[in-house]
């Protein structure tokens, strides 16, 4: 099977498999954000860590899991608890091959890129209607959907336009396929689909517009973030588990650093 078709079928089983996760209902959906997160760090662990593999980087992984499903256990005993559990869980840095600052550096950098956007996302997906005497937060699925479909737009805009009109580098040296006719092309293009959108979705128009230029800007940044985490460690792809796409990372960089600001847009304006 040559690339093209291995691409596209993955391609149409990923979109489809997200779609459905995201809309079936809140469980689904939070088990779609689980596994993200739990693929993602194990993926980001092994390459800052040059596939060395210790229980501390597991102890991570449950601890980012933790953070996605907070909006569930959250109580007051955890408001203790959190505190307790970030130190003692560097004390498995002290039995690791890796005793060094940097390895500490590396596992909390994990949740920070990782986890803690995720949980936003989530969060992001409920919002509280104005029932008088009553107010009760609902999970809306539509607005966790618009911001997938925003980042594939996104990222397909840019590609498009550069190979039609790329012709000055935006970083050459971090992501040498990036133009700055790309940018702009995906810029324009996804906020005017944006407005497409917002009748489909039912979200309000200057809402989807704003969400989807922060979706644009700092997407691209992600795009950049994971390029330099790349070059860096000298790897062509995050991993492999999504045949012709490469790894979780690769499909969810741009999406992971425009989080906290789209679902910040989401909190602020609806």
């Amino acid at each position: 099977m040559n690339n093209f078709w291995q691409r596209a079928i993955t391609g149409v089983f990923f979109v489809g498999g997200i779609c459905g996760l995201t809309l079936y209902n809140e469980y689904s959906f939070l088990i779609l954000l689980c596994a993200i997160c739990a693929f993602g760090l194990f993926e980001y662990y092994k390459i800052v860590f040059k596939g060395l593999f210790h229980y501390s980087q597991a102890i991570f992984v449950f601890i980012g899991l933790g953070i996605v499903c907070l909006k569930y256990w959250f109580s007051d005993w955890v408001v203790y608890l959190l505190p307790i559990i970030f130190p003692l869980a560097t004390f498995s840095v002290l039995f690791s091959k890796n005793r060094e600052w940097k390895s500490l550096a590396y596992l909390f950098s994990g949740l920070f890129y990782i986890a803690f956007p995720l949980l936003f996302f989530f969060l992001s997906a409920f919002h509280q209607e104005a029932i008088p005497e009553s107010p009760q937060t609902v999970f809306m699925p539509l607005l966790a959907l618009n911001l997938f479909v925003l980042i594939w737009c996104s990222d397909t805009f840019a590609y498009v336009s550069g190979k039609l009109f790329g012709k000055n580098k935006m970083f050459e040296a971090v992501s040498p396929g990036k133009t700055w006719e790309g940018f702009i092309g995906g810029l324009v293009l996804t906020c005017s689909f944006s407005t497409v959108l917002a009748h489909f979705f039912h979200i309000p128009m200057h809402v989807n517009l704003t969400v989807a230029l922060c979706s644009v800007l700092f997407g691209t940044l992600g795009d950049l973030v994971e390029s330099m985490l790349k070059r860096e460690f000298k790897i062509k792809d995050s991993g492999n588990i999504l045949p012709g796409h490469g790894g979780i990372l690769d499909r969810f960089d741009a999406l992971l650093i425009s989080l906290p600001f789209t679902a910040l847009c989401y909190y602020l304006l609806l």
